[in-house]
């Protein structure tokens, strides 16, 4: 192997992979902590994501030598993972054991075969991190997507979701463990509450993987295999992952003494397989295009739009960062004041306005001062600084949320965390690093240019 392929191996697998899985550690473990959970945990992973995504991708250039490199990104996983957050799963890491619960309060349950705690983990974990894998693909489409393109698009995924959810409900024998053997306690929720809450779990994790599969054929059907794969990486990756890891039920039979957050673990593991998933994603789809594949193209990977861009990737750090910020304090005043409840609808009504006056300010700058179409130079000159904005944040939150720091569980994981946030800076600085070359390269274009303009008479 030469050593330009052990660089792009390293530069476009290596490093990113660490960098979203080390990402991934951090925020998915965070995602379980108090002021966090469920849509809202995943909006403050997924903004992560998106920045981290954005930023190693993109080139100081409107010409870019990478597929997916949009502002949108932030955004698209943004919305995306914070959609796949819109589920439970708490009814299934008791398969792992054999059990599958009927009524915890009660201690009572049924004997059941470990394989359907692989079956459904994977269920659970395809679109968990496919969904944002779809909406990153909308954003480096092979061809241009008219109106038209999204309306059948997404009548795709909400088709698919909608059969799926038809299918579900008309066999439920098919879906949901032992129906046919225990069909008498299915329908006794008041004696087997446990079992409500399997069937609802159930119905959400295959509604999410018709949308997903809906999106995936959509992609297949316009030959865009590019974003066929990057769909179906992250997907069957992260499926693999999230199975693998079973929750770590296994932990307590390996330190059956140990009183530890075992279940914290599990997020950040979980928070891993994703990052895997969309490492190996971007190795597969997004390394630098080669000068066929350029010449294909064409100029379709010059910015025609740069303002809607601006706008998006702003308005995706703007959504995402509030929202983690509320949820983040709240969170610290859960710990160490009490009564969440009170907190949110504070909180909420103070960075609920600051958010949407972020958003108009935006759209008024951006409107005030456009971008000219089809600019050659850098839609985002401070890039550097939104992204070490977006880690800093989120880690800031991360140890608001992790305490109280007398606790020796949560001082294991503040110290686990600041240990994550120094690889992922390691990384971030050394890829901004090798783009400063570039940078100085087309600055050095720019100022050759104006002076041979000056120079005509």
């Amino acid at each position: 192997m030469s050593n330009e392929s052990r660089r792009d191996l390293a530069h476009d697998l290596l490093l990113p992979t660490i960098l979203f899985a080390a990402l991934g550690a951090m925020t998915w473990a965070v995602r379980g902590c108090s002021g966090f959970g469920a849509m809202k945990g995943c909006i403050f992973a997924g903004v992560m994501w998106g920045a981290a995504w954005w930023f190693i991708a993109r080139d100081p250039s409107g010409q870019q030598s990478r597929r997916y490199t949009s502002g949108w990104i932030i955004l698209a996983l943004t919305i995306g993972i914070g959609i796949s957050g819109a589920r439970g799963w708490m009814q299934w890491p008791s398969f792992f054991e054999g059990h599958l619960q009927t009524n915890t309060a009660k201690g009572e349950f049924v004997p059941i075969s470990r394989a359907y705690g692989f079956l459904w983990l994977f269920i659970a974990g395809v679109p968990w991190a496919g969904l944002g894998a779809c909406m990153l693909a909308w954003c480096g489409s092979q061809r241009p997507t008219r109106i038209w393109h999204w309306g059948l698009r997404i009548a795709c995924g909400i088709g698919m979701a909608f059969l799926v959810r038809k299918l579900y409900d008309s066999f439920p024998e098919v879906f949901l463990p032992l129906y046919k053997t225990m069909t008498a306690q299915y329908a006794d929720f008041h004696t087997n509450p446990n079992l409500r809450r399997l069937i609802n779990d159930n119905r959400a994790a295959i509604t999410h993987l018709g949308l997903y599969l809906g999106f995936l054929v959509y992609e297949t059907g316009r030959r865009d295999w590019k974003n066929v794969t990057l769909i179906s990486t992250v997907g069957l990756v992260n499926g693999l992952g999230w199975s693998l890891f079973q929750n770590w039920k296994w932990a307590h039979e390996i330190w059956p003494d140990a009183s530890f957050n075992f279940w914290r673990c599990w997020e950040s593991s979980g928070g891993i397989s994703i990052g895997v998933a969309y490492g190996v994603a971007y190795y597969l789809v997004n390394r630098r295009m080669s000068e066929e594949e350029r010449v294909l193209q064409g100029t379709r990977w010059t910015n025609k739009h740069p303002n809607l861009e601006r706008l998006g990737a702003y308005a995706g750090l703007v959504i995402g960062l509030g929202l983690s910020i509320k949820n983040g304090l709240k969170g610290w005043a859960n710990i160490y004041v009490g009564n969440e409840q009170y907190w949110e609808g504070v909180l909420w009504n103070i960075i609920g306005p600051l958010m949407l006056v972020c958003l108009v300010a935006l759209a008024a700058w951006i409107r005030l001062r456009p971008i000219p179409k089809g600019f050659q130079g850098d839609v985002f000159p401070h890039a550097n600084r939104l992204i070490w904005l977006v880690l800093i944040t989120q880690n800031v939150i991360a140890q608001l949320v992790t305490g109280p720091p007398t606790a020796w569980n949560e001082m294991v994981f503040s110290i686990y965390y600041v240990l994550l946030f120094i690889l992922s800076a390691v990384i971030l600085f050394h890829l901004h690093s090798m783009k400063l070359p570039c940078r100085s390269q087309a600055s050095v274009s720019k100022t050759v240019g104006s002076s041979l303009t000056n120079a005509t008479p």
